[in-house]
């Protein structure tokens, strides 16, 4: 089935989210970009499919330390290489920035007052020296076109409670510091990254949306790399420091950026590409052949094992009217907790409501059978009525969708 198919639950700046039942969305990456909260007229050619190669190949490489969204990698063939089938989540509405090294808003606010987040952390540092240890900067989830504002401890505790914003700092900086230390491996240094996470049904909480892209996070190159100097990066740095210091653009002019040249597009994908070959030790397009390569399952080609193939999910809902006479207990009891509270002569009945989840699409054809199925099951003498309806609700919680938190 292709995409076009699918209802769409959310269109984000990069990325389109798609349902496919209950508990699962399709999560696509498009090949768009953005930049100080503004999406370019300039597409980078695969970008899409290597953030999510690389997203895929990360939450591998961290499964041990955190549970996360992932189902499968047997998407439509429309979107092969650049879709991951993710769990319909709550997504708690933080960015959770992890910074190992003084960068971006990180040195400019040192510069101002000697903190990082609002945390001590010693003089005398340059920019891009290593700080004494990660610090977690918690931000909002902006919306489109707004900025990502810092959050206090106090302020995160009142967001998602105490314990959760507990978890949340310790889980950040326990994926930090396994993340860096699996990048100098490969001769990539992580100074900072944003991780998001999202609550399953059961209240666990899990990693969810991009992990550790060059969207996301401010990738070095360890060879270069020399404290109080630029080092070569694998990120669109590269690009916003094009826009600001030689296109003649700036952020505040209410104006659109202008095109990208051809050279900084193809210079901004090599970057990206780089940085999936460094850290996975593959060729892009070889990686990317295997994983659409006829016969050859895409878990196969990232690790996984397989799973079973994408298939429309709908949910039904039937309500159900029980007769007036019938003994109703829940009804009788509402109605005499009403009449203690003041409201006299009202008279309460209790309905119930039942589910039914076919792995079809949603059509008359199959409103038609679910309610002939009602019809039959309902068919005895206590039963008034009965509606049946599709579930239309959207997804829980969606994904901040290439939000830069750890560029800012």
């Amino acid at each position: 089935m292709p995409v076009t198919d699918l209802p769409l639950l959310h269109a984000g700046k990069v990325r389109r989210l798609y349902y496919l039942g209950e508990d699962r969305i399709l999560v696509v990456a498009t090949d768009t970009v953005s930049a100080y909260d503004v999406v370019l007229d300039s597409p980078i050619p695969g970008k899409g499919v290597i953030l999510t190669q690389l997203s895929l190949w990360w939450r591998n490489q961290l499964a041990g330390v955190v549970a996360n969204d992932l189902i499968s990698t047997d998407v439509p063939a429309d979107v092969a290489g650049r879709a991951l089938v993710c769990e319909r989540l709550e997504m708690l509405p933080v960015e959770c920035i992890a910074r190992g090294y003084l960068a971006g808003s990180a040195w400019l606010e040192y510069e101002r007052t000697g903190t990082v987040g609002g945390n001590e952390i010693g003089e005398g540092l340059r920019l891009g020296d290593p700080l004494p240890q990660p610090v977690f900067t918690p931000t909002t989830k902006a919306a489109e076109g707004e900025h990502d504002a810092p959050l206090t401890r106090a302020e995160l505790d009142d967001l998602v409670g105490a314990e959760t914003a507990a978890w949340l700092e310790e889980m950040t900086l326990r994926l930090y510091s396994t993340a860096h230390e699996r990048a100098r491996e490969h001769g990539i240094i992580v100074a900072d990254t944003k991780f998001e996470f999202g609550r399953r049904r059961d209240g666990s909480i899990v990693l969810a949306d991009e992990v550790l892209t060059p969207d996301s996070s401010r990738l070095w190159d360890a060879a270069h790399y020399e404290p109080g100097v630029a080092a070569p990066s694998f990120d669109k740095q590269f690009l916003r420091d094009w826009l600001i210091k030689e296109s003649g653009w700036s952020p505040t002019s209410g104006e659109r950026p202008p095109a990208l040249p051809d050279e900084i597009v193809e210079a901004t994908r090599a970057r990206y590409v780089e940085a999936f070959e460094r850290l996975t030790g593959q060729g892009f397009e070889t990686a990317l052949e295997a994983t659409l390569s006829a016969g050859k399952a895409p878990e196969e080609a990232a690790g996984l094992e397989p799973s079973s193939s994408i298939a429309p999910v709908t949910k039904l809902i039937v309500d159900v009217m029980p007769k007036p006479e019938i003994l109703d207990p829940q009804g009788k009891a509402i109605s005499g907790a009403l009449t203690r509270m003041g409201f006299d002569g009202v008279t309460v009945r209790q309905g119930k409501r039942f589910e039914l989840t076919v792995d079809r699409p949603a059509d008359d054809a199959l409103l038609a059978e679910a309610e002939q199925i009602a019809e039959t099951l309902l068919a005895n003498t206590v039963i008034e009525d009965f509606t049946v309806s599709y579930d239309a609700s959207p997804a829980v919680g969606a994904m901040s969708d290439e939000t830069t938190g750890a560029d800012r």
